[in-house]
């Protein structure tokens, strides 16, 4: 029997967030299914993923936790279409309860992802891949620069030139791979991303403990993110880590 998990997965390129729920159906499953996919929302994917395919026995409350997904989906801003994958036994319970109606099902991820592709093709995205060297922050800074402006979203140049630069300085100091910088537009949301080959999770580290902490470690990077953004995260990848931040494009965080 697999222990019970819920685990956020994200996709740079498609632009998904997959939460991934595996195991036994439990009181603490249905938790950390809610607060992922609060998590997941908070990056304005252009959509999530509900994979429940590695649930062990169709649970009627696996229903309820699908339609607050979609509810929560369809009140962000802009809309985040939600979709699910799910074992034979759930996706027919789905759609004999008329869930599927309003979400769609699927066997596989592939497929999700292939529907998606037909029905919402994907917005605005630029990539630029980089090495983790003292010249890739300014690299990364002058790519942004140059998007934003392409895109006539010139009152958030400042915004989000600081924010990749910190992005990618974490990166470069931190990971030490070779990093992707992605930018995105996503409704009215600019949605930057730093991906790298390290899969430790940043954190923002409280000032106290800050001053005590080793002086490779310190500094204000992500609290300079966090103060900047109109939201940012972070979450694991396939190979190892995507951080990102979104700036609102209608106004300046």
């Amino acid at each position: 029997m697999l222990e019970p998990s819920v685990v956020l997965r994200g996709d740079v390129e498609r632009g998904i967030v997959e939460v991934v729920v595996a195991g036994p159906w439990t009181g603490r499953v249905r938790i950390d299914l809610a607060a992922a996919v609060r998590k997941a929302l908070a990056e304005q994917p252009r959509a999530l993923l509900l994979n429940l395919a590695a649930i062990e026995d169709a649970d009627p409350a696996v229903l309820g936790a699908v339609l607050l997904a979609e509810r929560r989906g369809a009140a962000a801003e802009p809309p985040v279409p939600v979709l699910v994958v799910a074992a034979e036994a759930d996706r027919s319970q789905l759609q004999s309860t008329g869930v599927a109606l309003r979400v769609p099902v699927y066997g596989a991820a592939a497929a999700a992802h292939a529907d998606l592709d037909r029905r919402s093709p994907p917005l605005g995205r630029v990539a630029l891949r980089l090495q983790p060297t003292v010249l890739g922050p300014s690299a990364a800074r002058t790519f942004v620069g140059d998007t934003v402006l392409a895109w006539d979203l010139a009152p958030l140049l400042r915004a989000a030139r600081l924010i990749v630069s910190e992005l990618a300085t974490n990166a470069v100091e931190h990971a030490r791979t070779p990093f992707t910088v992605t930018a995105s537009r996503r409704g009215t949301m600019l949605h930057l991303a730093v991906e790298d080959a390290e899969p430790t999770l940043p954190a923002v580290i409280e000032v106290t403990a800050r001053r005590e902490a080793p002086l490779e470690i310190r500094g204000n990077g992500l609290r300079i993110v966090a103060g900047t953004a109109t939201a940012w995260g972070a979450t694991r990848t396939d190979a190892g880590k995507v951080v990102w931040a979104t700036l609102r494009t209608g106004s300046l965080p």
